[in-house]
């Protein structure tokens, strides 16, 4: 069946999520993030693209840009396939990292704007990592309350939102405030289930690997054996997929055993 034609933005505005290839770990340490930043700058300049907002998780990314519908593909071709050349052969794999199509939604409205701005930058609290997207690294965040970032436009959200007290007051009520608060306490519910990060780091310590994709170099018998160890030091399947790079049918066939 054909893929359906991609919706265009009356605005030029997208939410992108770009995701990995069974769900594989895209940054595993500071220069992966950095590289993966530095990429993007050369491919924002090339590809005349404007960047309001980014988040790099562990195996997904979110992006809020404007685009003129021509470029769109070009740059994420481009992007992609220069960050992946780079990963593999920084981790000797091969193949490709991403999905071959990323997601787009159309941003139309100064709501939709706004909320897609909360959306990105809670990400990490969503994920339980942090409990106010201040603390997080690798997102746009903090560019909005000061923090030099050349990567990114901040004056038109400050257009959008009518000034920049605005935009400021706006994020207190819904990134640092009640929806921080709301989606902090919901992940307390399952705190008994590991940050991504903690889960990493037991993963090096129980297979000694330096990285999630020295895995492909593993033994079967080896692998599995590793895979059963980590679910019994509390990884979720989720997790254990996405470090040992198979599915969750997989985990879940190698657990039973």
């Amino acid at each position: 069946m054909p893929r359906k034609p991609r919706v265009i933005s009356s605005t030029g505005i997208y939410h992108i999520i770009l995701r990995s290839v069974n769900q594989h770990i895209i940054f595993e340490e500071d220069s992966d993030y950095q590289k993966f930043l530095y990429i993007l700058s050369d491919c924002k300049t090339k590809y005349d693209i404007d960047i309001f907002a980014y988040c790099l998780m562990d195996n997904h990314i979110h992006l809020l840009i404007y685009s003129m519908s021509d470029s769109l593909s070009s740059f994420f071709q481009s992007l992609g396939t220069r960050f992946a050349r780079w990963y593999n052969t920084k981790y000797l794999r091969s193949g490709h990292l991403f999905q071959d199509r990323f997601f787009s939604s159309v941003v139309e409205d100064v709501p939709h704007y706004l909320s897609t701005l909360v959306y990105i930058h809670n990400n990490p609290v969503k994920a339980n990592i942090c409990q106010n997207p201040s603390e997080y690294r690798w997102s746009s965040y903090n560019a909005f309350y000061g923090q030099k970032n050349p990567l990114i436009n901040i004056s038109f959200s400050h257009d959008i939102a009518g000034s920049k007290d605005l935009l400021i007051t706006y994020f207190s009520k819904h990134c640092d405030g009640e929806a921080s608060e709301y989606f902090y306490k919901d992940h307390l519910e399952v705190t008994h289930h590991l940050t991504d990060d903690q889960a990493l780091q037991i993963f090096k310590a129980i297979t000694k690997l330096s990285s999630a994709s020295e895995v492909q170099f593993l033994p079967k018998r080896i692998r599995n054996d590793y895979i059963r160890s980590l679910k019994q030091n509390r990884l979720t399947q989720k997790q254990i997929a996405r470090l040992m790079d198979v599915s969750i049918t997989t985990v879940k066939r190698i657990c039973s055993i």
